[in-house]
C-alpha cells in the first residue's frame, strides 16, 4: 500500500505539484497509524495473551498445537515474583520444560522438535520433589500473579490445580523449609531453560539464575 502511494506521489508531482504535499501527508498518516499499532500490539494485546497464556497453563488447559508447546497440558509449574516481571516455569508430563514471560516473551527449553537432555533431567527432578510434597499443596482456582520477591508452586492435573505459596524467596534459602529443596532444583531447571537463549532474559531472571553452576559457560552474565 505504502509503495502504491509512493508512486502517486511521484506522478502527482509531475502533474499537479499541490497533490504531492496531500500525498506526503498521506503517507506520513500511514506510517503513524503502523507505528501506533505496533504500540498497541506490544504494549497493550501482548500481556494480555501472555496474562491469558499464564491461566491457561495453570488451570491445565495449555495450547497443545504449537510447535514449542506441550503434547500433554499436565504437569508442574513454578512462579516467581520479581521485579517488573513474572517468571513461570513449567515442566509439562511429556518432558517440554519451557518458561514463560509475563508481560511478554518466553523460551522453549526442552520442546517437541528439540529435546535436550540436561534440561529434561532438571525438569524430572523437581517434578518428582514437587509430587513428593503433595500433602502440602492445596486446591486452587484462582491464579493471581506472585506478588514481588514470592514464589507459588503448582501441581497441574486433569481435575484440578493444586498450590503451595506464595512464600518468600528468601525464606526458602533456609536447608530447614520444606520446599528449600524444591525451590534449588527450580532455579536449577530454570537456569538451564534460560541457558538456551539468555539474550531475552530479564534482567531480574538473569540475577535469579546467576548463581547456578555454569551460569557463565551458558551465557547468563549481568549485562
Amino acid at each position: 500500500m505504502i509503495a502504491l502511494a509512493s508512486a502517486t506521489v511521484v506522478i502527482a508531482g509531475v502533474t499537479e505539484p499541490w497533490s504531492t504535499v496531500a500525498a506526503s501527508t498521506f503517507l506520513l498518516i500511514l506510517a503513524a497509524a503502523a507505528v501506533l499499532t505496533f504500540v498497541v500490539h506490544v504494549w497493550w494485546r501482548v500481556p494480555r495473551l501472555a496474562a491469558a497464556r499464564r491461566q491457561s497453563i495453570l488451570r491445565g488447559h495449555a495450547r497443545l498445537d504449537l510447535p514449542i508447546g506441550p503434547r500433554a497440558p499436565t504437569g508442574i509449574a513454578v512462579d516467581w515474583g520479581l521485579p517488573g516481571v513474572t517468571a513461570t516455569l513449567a515442566v509439562f508430563d511429556d518432558d517440554t520444560i519451557n518458561v514463560y514471560f509475563y508481560p511478554r516473551a518466553a523460551i522453549g527449553g526442552s520442546t517437541p522438535i528439540r529435546q535436550l537432555p540436561e534440561v529434561i533431567l532438571a525438569g524430572n527432578a523437581l517434578r518428582v520433589e514437587l509430587r513428593r510434597l503433595a500433602p502440602l499443596f492445596v486446591r486452587a482456582s484462582e491464579f493471581p500473579l506472585p506478588p514481588r520477591g514470592e514464589v507459588t508452586f503448582f501441581l497441574i492435573d486433569a481435575d484440578d490445580t493444586r498450590v503451595a505459596g506464595p512464600t518468600v524467596i528468601r525464606d526458602l534459602e533456609g536447608s530447614s523449609h520444606p520446599l528449600g529443596t524444591a525451590h534449588r532444583l527450580a532455579r536449577r531447571a530454570l537456569a538451564l531453560v534460560c541457558g538456551t537463549l539468555p539474550s531475552i532474559v530479564p534482567g531480574p531472571v538473569m540475577s535469579l539464575v546467576i548463581s547456578e553452576p555454569d551460569s557463565h559457560r551458558r551465557g547468563l552474565t549481568r549485562a
